[in-house]
């Protein structure tokens, strides 16, 4: 779920998260973070009052809510008992397509995904084919973000570009940034203030940034 949330941040998705306890909550902890930048820049969604702890028991119908907001289901990795596979369950009862990518049939993170593939699910085999395979309407949305995307990167000038490209969802500390990049401390501060001002980083904490977008 985080690797999910992380990569919709960088790619400039929509974002959502819906979470198994009440939304004044994090959970897990470790979260807060990508918890903060959902209260920002996109949703947080819950069928339980504010307060309520994330029991166990809450989090498998919480993935009903996941499918059915979903136009597909994608699922990248999974146990033989795993979350993932009550998501798509959910999905296919809600007459959603599920997609699975396999993987190493060593790999107990593949096992679920094997399964969906033998219960009928989409094989991810490439993004080109599998975009080929959705209705119109979707793959029209989805070209949008990429467009829009481009767009975005065009607008970035060197040493703006640089500095973006070595960011990520994990904070990078500037001395970290002179190793990674030949421009100067006044280029590399002068282009990460840009960047701020422009909403495309954050300093989270003293000379530590992460990318926005």
């Amino acid at each position: 779920m985080q690797k999910g949330l992380e990569g919709a941040f960088a790619a400039g998705g929509r974002h959502c998260a819906v979470l198994g306890c009440g939304v004044d909550l994090c959970y897990p902890k470790e979260n807060r973070m990508l918890y903060q930048k959902l209260q920002r820049k996109g949703a947080l969604l819950s069928e339980y009052v504010p307060g309520t702890p994330p029991l166990a028991g809450n989090f498998p119908p919480r993935n009903r809510i996941i499918s059915a907001l979903s136009d597909v289901v994608l699922v990248m990795e999974a146990r033989k008992r795993s979350g993932s596979l009550i998501t798509a369950d959910f999905a296919l009862e809600q007459g959603i397509d599920v997609y699975a990518l396999p993987g190493p049939v060593t790999s107990s993170l593949s096992q679920g995904c094997h399964q969906l593939i033998r219960q009928g699910a989409g094989i991810l085999i490439s993004p080109e084919e599998f975009l080929s395979d959705l209705p119109y309407k979707l793959q029209k949305l989805l070209i949008k973000f990429s467009e829009k995307s481009n767009e975005n990167e065009i607008m970035l000038e060197s040493p703006e570009k640089l500095l973006y490209s070595v960011l990520s969802l994990e904070p990078k500390n500037i001395q970290k940034i002179e190793e990674e990049l030949s421009l100067t401390r006044g280029e590399i501060m002068e282009g990460l203030l840009n960047l701020e001002m422009n909403g495309w980083i954050q300093e989270v904490s003293k000379n530590d940034y992460i990318r926005l977008k």
